[in-house]
């Protein structure tokens, strides 16, 4: 057992050296680059530095050109602004095809300062003309709604006079029917009124096709006001539109110069914003908080669901040939030490550790393993390289040697009678020489109190046979009664006829903050007895193993070890 351990820290060990090692390896490019940037952040800074001034330097150039161009537009005609607003989106999608993808500042630079010049001086030409064809388009809206306002106004005074001239037909041919309307035969068919009623007909119809005219005339009151301002605003703060322009090339330039002459921590600020600390710190406490929470998420969801469910299931019963047989006699309480004397057909397996006294007279040999049937189950629990004694009345005392906690108790099993155990807890067992001790196992794969309990396999003792059961601060041996409930690290034994099942924990606090378990066992009534182990942490002075002894201690107890 001390050796397996050994070789599993051994491994462990060697295992996260190696570990260390990759990460070293694959770190270790990733600190070089950093080294060699750092001896060129005075000559990025001085370079980004003299790109941005000659940038800035050509804004009075730019700012002209495009007050030159912008001059003026709104007395162009409108089949000049649409031919120059073809060109310049010409251009401007040629810019733009020509500059392809926006590339990062400090990779123009590492291809040379001429290729992050020639970039930026492409961006400001791209900013210059945009702001043009935006000039364009709004003189060309103002232009339309000048000429729409001037239109409509002459379908106004149109209509106008159509209209009056309409009204004025219509008068004198009322006046005409008035004056003659007792001689209507005669009125009706003479050519004055045949011509009043033409005059009548035309101007009204005029009348109409100017009104028709004025409701096509699209102007809104005030829209030439308002493209007026849209083409005044358009052709203002085009230094605004230059500087945000060169915005990617400052914000370098001036981590740059802090990564240069600033101070620690500034460095410190520059650097938590390129690794996107406090985004980062947010999401690790998110999840740092997700990871406190659940343990208590996962133990509300399973007491309200998981145990309620558990405890309907069927209970473990273990069933053994000849139904309950012999009752497990009464034994008496733990002591530090007990006295085996053996008879003629009859002989001790001891451990070595449990071996306190024996006769000197007796015969004595080493036994490899507890049953040979069952050798993993032998050589885990330590019972191995056992100490075989045989002798007529030959008296062995057995004691704990090493752990001053232990105390031990004889278990009689007569025959017919058998128990289940854990065989950890033996320390020694004399058996008869003719029929030596029986152990049989049974799974329960299919059980969820064992899945529960953390324990697949059984391992039942059949008698005759006295065994010798260790425990730190003792063992008892106490009847089922009417049920008992119990930790489940405290059950070492039971008769095989008992019902074996879980319980959930009596108070919720306790569990929930993590001082209880949720499940305990749990022994329905019956005729039988419990082995309970009273402090099964007392050798390891309270503390519960971690890591690959926890693991390997859950392994252990699922095969019923």
């Amino acid at each position: 057992m001390t050796r397996l351990r050994s070789l599993l820290r051994w491994v462990l060990r060697r295992g996260m050296l190696y570990l260390a090692l990759v990460l070293a390896i694959a770190v270790a490019p990733l600190l070089a680059q950093a080294w060699r940037t750092a001896g060129d952040r005075e000559a990025v800074y001085i370079g980004l530095r003299e790109t941005e001034t000659k940038l800035r330097e050509d804004f009075t150039q730019l700012t002209t050109t495009f007050e030159e161009a912008t001059s003026l537009l709104e007395t162009q005609s409108a089949s000049e602004l649409d031919r120059r607003i073809a060109e310049t989106r010409r251009d401007l999608a040629e810019e733009r095809r020509r500059l392809g993808e926006r590339r990062g500042i400090l990779a123009l630079y590492r291809r040379g300062p001429r290729a992050l010049l020639d970039d930026q001086q492409g961006r400001l030409q791209l900013v210059l003309l945009t702001r043009e064809l935006e000039s364009l388009e709004a003189a060309r809206l103002l232009v339309g709604r000048r000429d729409a306002q001037v239109k409509q106004r002459e379908a106004r005074t149109r209509f106008e006079q159509s209209d009056r001239l309409c009204r004025e037909a219509t008068e004198r041919l009322q006046q005409l029917d008035r004056r003659w309307a007792y001689r209507w035969r005669s009125w009706l068919e003479s050519a004055e009124h045949k011509t009043l009623v033409a005059t009548r007909d035309s101007r009204c119809a005029e009348r109409d096709a100017a009104r028709r005219n004025l409701n096509a005339a699209r102007y809104v009151q005030g829209s030439v006001e308002q493209a007026q301002t849209i083409y005044t605003r358009s052709r203002r703060s085009l230094a605004g539109s230059l500087n945000t322009a060169l915005a990617d090339l400052s914000r370098e330039r001036a981590e740059a110069e802090t990564r240069w002459t600033g101070t620690f921590r500034q460095k410190l600020q520059l650097w938590a914003e390129e690794w996107h600390l406090r985004r980062l710190l947010m999401k690790a406490l998110g999840a740092f908080l997700l990871i406190l929470a659940m343990p208590y998420l996962i133990r509300l969801l399973f007491w309200t669901v998981l145990a309620p469910l558990a405890e309907r299931r069927a209970a473990i019963r273990i069933a053994v040939p000849g139904g309950r047989g012999e009752p497990v006699p009464p034994t008496e309480p733990s002591k530090t030490s007990v006295a085996i004397r053996l008879t003629a057909e009859e002989e001790l397996l001891v451990r070595q550790s449990y071996l306190q006294t024996t006769s000197h007279s007796g015969a004595k040999a080493t036994q490899w393993l507890l049953d040979w049937r069952h050798p993993l189950a032998s050589l885990v629990s330590g019972l191995s390289f056992l100490t075989r004694l045989r002798g007529e009345g030959e008296v062995t005392t057995v004691s704990a040697v090493r752990d001053p906690f232990a105390e031990v108790a004889i278990l009689t099993l007569p025959e017919g009678c058998s128990c289940v155990l854990q065989p950890r807890a033996l320390a020694a067992v004399a058996q008869p020489l003719a029929k030596p001790l029986r152990i049989t196992s049974h799974w329960r794969l299919g059980s969820l109190n064992a899945w529960l309990t953390l324990q697949l396999r059984y391992l039942v003792f059949h008698g005759p046979c006295r065994l010798v059961i260790k425990g730190g601060r003792g063992v008892r041996v106490e009847k089922a009664e009417r049920g008992r409930v119990f930790g489940q690290a405290q059950l070492v034994g039971f008769s095989a006829d008992l019902a074996y099942s879980v319980t959930r924990t009596e108070t919720f606090w306790p569990y929930f903050l993590g001082y209880e378990q949720l499940f305990k066992d749990k022994v329905e009534a019956g005729a039988g007895v419990l082995i309970v182990e009273e402090a099964p942490m007392a050798s390891l002075h309270g503390e519960v193993r971690h890591g690959l002894e926890g693991a390997f201690d859950v392994m252990t107890k699922a095969l019923g070890i």
